[in-house]
Parts: structure tokens; C-alpha cells; sequence
């Protein structure tokens, strides 16, 4: 429900402005109007109203915050977060208040001091890192090479270049053989070993004084020499990957102590960090919301709204607080304003979890009516009449519950499951209204319908439908009448009227010519429709007669049947796949296949229907967006 708010002036002294936003920080039930529409009227009668402006030395206060706020969230970035450590309590830790000093200065400085040790250690860090990374790419070849490698360390008259062959280059290699014999005149020694699959590396041997002409053949005939790092490039293949091997043993242990300082610096401070940040964010939040106030050169003044059911605690606060020197008074809400009211929405702890449905919608403009206790009551109803099987209804109730009970902890799954806990006992419900249980598997056992069993009594399925369409188009539309006189709209009201009257009119015509009621309905009924027509058009403008539409929205409720005669029929045919089958294991799995895609079907499609029901046919018959978030001017959880 949308909850009744208060539209309140507090008035008091300048001086007492500052430990005012302090209480009203702490209270956290009020939301401050920046610029409340009855300012112009009081500067008009009292031309010295202002709006408050910081002086220099508050805003110097708020830069110096800010700085030390973006501060600590860098610090929070880099420093890792341990389960743990607990949100610190204030600054006291971080450092004392100086006797005669700036403590937010000295906050600062010894920030810095923090941050020059945590960079530093995240700047050691990352370059290890990618140190790491980037050798890590060459363990395979090194671990192939090395051994070769060995064989010629020791020659000072002999050069060795690694190289990188595909697989499928064995004929390239061979031409490279040819080409090299060539050149060294028979004088040089390649040696491949396989890394995987799909790559061969090769250690080509060749002497010192033929380097360039080598290296100009590997060029021209296409073929990759080992790139190594930059940092060890321009060192001999083999000092080069010596240095590779014994880096990637130093670095891990040498990582590990970078992370492990990096640990004990967050166990020491982080805590006092979140504690920090909370206290500066609501130092700034407090300086921020005084620009929200106006004043004379003695008093200040500002315009909020609180909750009615917080306006009493708001009041007793200030009372002890500042006597009478500080004075709360409630205005009257003008008509014009109603719509801006900030809203806050407040529902029973059985009707809360159908907000997931409700707020991906716009807030409801304060005045009209919150559509989340009417989806609490027709969401599971719809949803019991599609499923409709005391089987399927108990073993959602039992996933409902299981997957609570495993994620419950994440508020979204909790709501979730809340819905369709209601929702599966609907289904069972219902269940016994049709003599369902698995399709008729019931009926076997000798259940029985309480209501109607849909697998034969079509004719009133679709009645049934028609007038569960009927009812809840008429409450849709009924609210929506009611909206309209709240909201002071005699044009929508006639609208609205006429269009139920509508839709008596051609429920009366229809009766009367199927003869369930006197033949003298069809011509009331056939004289109601464009009588009721022109009314809406009178009512509301051309637009207006959009609300005859509800006709077709009625027809839609047809789906709520159709699709749960479509899921009792796939239950039907799952149970006689059993004696179809030759092969009695094989028909009861694939019996127990087509429930298990039929409970699928039974959580997806009823879901989609029922909202669908809502949001389309049900909704824009009363329901008005746009409202104003309430928003209160509160600590920093």
C-alpha cells in the first residue's frame, strides 16, 4: 500500500542549523524538498528568504572530505577484502584528534601514508603478475628446449636461435634443411622435439660468423623465431631462457609475500576504513543537504515530507532536542502538488514478496492505489487454475521450498520462493477442484471433481474463463473509477462509468439472444452500447471510447483454461505411455520424461500468463505511474 505522508515546515534559529541536519540525519524519516512549489509565496511575503549558501570555510570543509573520502574508496579497491574483518566505528583508529589541530588534515595525511605503502605493494604486485603471465606462455618450449640447450652452452664459436613450427610444416623444415646446407656449407645442426600436438620447436645450431646470413634465411623463408620477453631479448638463447626458468621459480613465493602483506595491512585497517568512509559520506551528506534549506540573516527554514506514522517520533525528537527553538509544523497538501508527494510503498510481510512483479513498474503517483496486495490475491489464484494438479502443485511447493532453503539468503530468491510457495499451494487447491493428481491419475484412485473435470466439460471451462475475465476486468475498472474520484477527474469518472456500462450492454445482448435471459435484454442491451459509447466520447474525448477495448480483454481470459487444458491433456498422455511402450522400464521413463517437461511447462507458462493478465487487461484500468520516489535524508548504512 502507498503509504499517507505529511507535508511538514520546520523553522528555527541560524545557529542551531547545523546540529538540526545532524538530527534529522539520524531520525531518517524525512524527505527534503529542494524546492518546495510555496517557496516563491513566502519570498514574495518575506523578500530576505534565501537559499542557505556555504560560506568559504564549509566548503573547504566538504572539498577536504571529498578528498578524503576518494581516498579511503581507492584504499578499499586495492586492499583485499577478508570475511573476517568488520566495519571500524569512526576515524579514532585511523588517527587521534590532534589537541589544537585539523583532524580531517591529519585524516588525510596519514591516508597518504596508506596509500603509498598499498600502491606500492599493488604496483609490485602486478608487475610480478604479468611477469609471471607472460613466462608462464613459455614453459612448454622451455621444458622441451632446455635439455638441447645444454648441449651447447658451452661452445663460444657456435649460436643457437629457437624456433616455432607448426605441425603441419614438416615440408617447410625440410626446404629450411636444404637451404641451410647451403649456406654453412653442411655446418649446422637442427634439433625438433614436439611441444603438443600441433607445434614443433626446433634449436637451430649454427656458427657465430653465419648469424646474419641465418637469420636473413629464417626471414625469407617465413619462419618464426622464438620472440622472447623484452627484458631478457637481447641475452643469448640460452642465459635467456635460464633467466625465464629461474624467475618462474622466484615469483611465486614472491607473490605470495606481496599478498600476504597486502593481507595484514587490510586485517589492520580495513575495518577502520568502512568506518571511515560511512562517517565521511555522512559528513558530506549532511553539508550537501544544507543546501536544501533557506534562511534569513537569523533563522532557516525548510520544506520535507515524513511519513504520518513517523510525523509524531519526528516531533518528540526536536522537542527534546531544541525546546522551542526549532518548530515542525504540518501543512495542508495543496491539489496541485498531490501528484509530486514522494511515495513509499509498505506492505504486510504476506504481501511484500509480490513486489518483484510490481517493481519493475513505475512507482504509483501518491493518491492512487498500489497494485501489489491485488497481485498477492490474483497472481497465485490464476496461476492454481492454469496448473490445477495436486501432484505438480506439491512437488513445485517442494522445489519452492528446497531452492529457499539452499539460496534463501539473497533477498530476490526468498521473494521468489515466498510467490511460488502461494502459487503451488494454489495449484493443489485446485488440484482437488478438477480431481487432478498427475492428470488422471486421481481419477484412478478414485478422486473425484469438486468443481468440473477439464478434460470433458469444455462448455463451462470456457464460461468459467469468461468469467473469472469478467470479474477482474470489472474490479480493474472499478478501481479505476475510484482513482479517478480521488483524484478529483469527473471526465475520467463519466469515462470509466460509461465503459462499464458498456460492457453490461453487451453482456445483456448476448444473454438475451442465446435466450439464458427475457428476449427484452437483447434490445436494452442493443440500445445500452452506443448510448454508452457516446457517453464515453462525452466523458473522456475520442480517446475515451479506448475503454470498449475491455471487451477484447475479457476474450483474453481464455488463455487461463486453454493453457491449463493443454498441461492436464500432456499429464493424460505421459500416463498412457506406459502400456503403449512394449517394454514396461522404457514407457515409464518416458512417462516420467514428459511430467518432468510438463513441470517445466507448469513453472514457465502459468508465470507469464498470469502476470501477462495483469500487466495488460488488468492494470491499465487503475494504474498510474510516475510517482516520486521518497528518498529520506538518512545515515549512511
Amino acid at each position: 500500500m502507498i503509504v499517507p505522508m505529511a507535508k511538514i515546515r520546520v523553522l528555527g534559529p541560524s545557529s542551531r542549523l547545523t546540529a538540526v541536519i545532524a538530527l534529522f540525519q539520524e531520525n531518517g524519516a524525512i524527505h527534503i524538498d529542494s524546492a518546495p512549489p510555496d517557496i516563491r509565496r513566502l519570498q514574495s511575503d518575506i523578500p530576505v528568504i534565501r537559499r542557505h549558501v556555504l560560506d568559504p570555510a564549509a566548503q573547504q570543509t566538504r572539498a577536504t572530505l571529498e578528498t578524503a573520502l576518494e581516498k579511503v574508496r581507492q584504499l578499499l579497491l586495492v586492499l583485499p577484502s577478508l570475511p573476517e574483518v568488520r566495519d571500524g566505528e569512526g576515524i579514532s583508529d585511523l588517527v587521534p584528534d590532534p589537541p589544537g589541530g585539523d583532524p580531517l588534515k591529519a585524516v588525510n595525511v596519514r591516508l597518504d601514508t596508506l596509500w603509498a605503502r598499498a600502491a606500492s605493494l599493488v604496483a609490485d604486485l602486478k608487475k610480478h603478475q604479468d611477469e609471471q603471465s607472460l613466462f608462464s606462455r613459455y614453459d612448454k618450449v622451455l621444458k622441451v628446449l632446455a635439455p638441447l640447450i645444454g648441449m651447447v652452452r658451452e661452445s663460444r664459436e657456435l649460436e643457437c636461435t629457437g624456433l616455432i613450427l607448426s605441425s603441419k610444416e614438416a615440408a617447410v623444415a625440410t626446404l629450411l634443411e636444404d637451404a641451410l646446407s647451403l649456406l654453412t656449407d653442411g655446418r649446422f645442426e637442427i634439433l625438433y622435439r614436439e611441444v603438443d600436438k600441433d607445434t614443433l620447436a626446433a634449436l637451430l645450431i649454427f656458427p657465430v660468423e653465419m648469424a646474419v646470413e641465418a637469420r636473413t634465411l629464417l626471414w625469407e623463408k617465413n619462419i618464426g623465431e622464438l620472440r622472447l620477453p623484452a627484458s631478457v631479448a637481447e641475452k643469448p638463447l640460452p642465459e635467456a631462457l635460464e633467466i625465464i626458468a629461474r624467475r618462474q621459480t622466484e615469483l611465486p613465493p614472491a607473490i605470495r609475500e606481496i599478498e600476504t602483506r597486502l593481507a595484514g595491512m587490510s586485517r589492520e585497517w580495513r575495518g577502520t576504513l568502512l568506518g571511515l568512509r560511512r562517517w565521511l559520506g555522512n559528513r558530506i551528506e549532511r553539508i550537501r543537504a544544507s543546501g536544501s534549506f533557506y534562511e534569513t540573516h537569523a533563522t532557516f527554514l525548510f520544506h520535507g515530507w515524513v511519513p504520518e506514522n513517523e510525523l509524531e517520533r519526528l516531533g518528540k525528537a526536536i522537542a527534546e532536542a531544541f525546546g522551542d527553538l526549532v518548530i515542525v509544523e504540518r501543512l495542508p497538501i495543496e491539489k496541485s502538488e498531490k501528484e509530486g508527494v514522494p511515495v513509499v510503498l509498505r506492505n504486510r510481510p504476506a504481501v511484500r514478496p509480490f513486489e518483484i512483479f510490481t517493481r519493475v513498474l513505475p512507482l504509483p503517483r501518491y493518491g492512487t492505489i498500489d497494485p501489489t496486495p491485488l497481485v498477492a490475491v490474483f497472481f497465485p489464484l490464476f496461476y492454481g487454475i492454469i496448473i490445477g494438479d495436486i501432484g505438480y502443485g506439491l512437488l513445485l511447493l517442494a522445489i519452492a521450498r528446497l531452492v529457499r532453503w539452499r539460496y534463501g539468503r539473497n533477498p530476490l530468491v526468498a521473494d521468489a520462493t515466498a510467490v511460488f510457495s502461494w502459487a503451488a499451494l494454489s495449484a493443489v487447491a485446485w488440484g482437488f477442484a478438477y480431481g487432478e493428481l498427475f492428470g488422471d491419475l486421481g481419477e484412478r484412485m478414485g478422486l473425484r471433481p469438486l468443481l468440473f473435470g477439464r478434460m470433458g466439460d469444455f462448455r463451462n471451462i470456457l464460461l468459467f474463463a469468461v468469467g473469472i475475465g469478467v470479474a477482474h476486468v470489472f474490479l480493474g475498472v472499478g478501481l479505476g473509477i475510484y482513482t479517478a474520484v480521488r483524484r478529483g477527474r469527473p471526465g475520467e469518472v463519466v469515462s470509466k462509468a460509461a465503459g462499464l456500462a458498456f460492457l453490461v450492454a453487451v453482456a445483456a445482448a448476448i444473454a438475451g439472444s442465446a435466450g439464458w435471459v427475457p428476449r427484452a435484454a437483447l434490445y436494452i442491451g442493443l440500445a445500452g452500447i452506443p448510448v454508452s459509447l457516446l457517453v464515453m466520447i462525452l466523458g473522456g474525448g475520442a480517446g475515451a471510447a479506448m475503454e470498449a477495448h475491455n471487451l477484447v480483454n475479457i476474450f483474453s481470459y481464455l488463455r487461463i483454461t486453454g493453457i491449463g487444458v493443454a498441461s492436464v491433456s500432456l499429464a493424460y498422455t505421459a500416463n498412457r505411455l506406459v502400456p503403449l511402450v512394449g517394454i514396461p522400464a522404457l514407457g515409464i521413463l518416458a512417462a516420467l520424461t514428459l511430467h518432468a517437461i510438463n513441470l517445466a511447462f507448469c513453472v514457465l507458462s502459468p508465470t507469464i500468463q498470469s502476470i501477462r493478465l495483469h500487466y495488460v487487461e488488468f492494470f491499465e484500468n487503475f494504474f498510474i505511474g510516475g510517482g516520486r520516489a521518497y528518498q529520506p535524508f538518512r545515515t549512511i548504512a
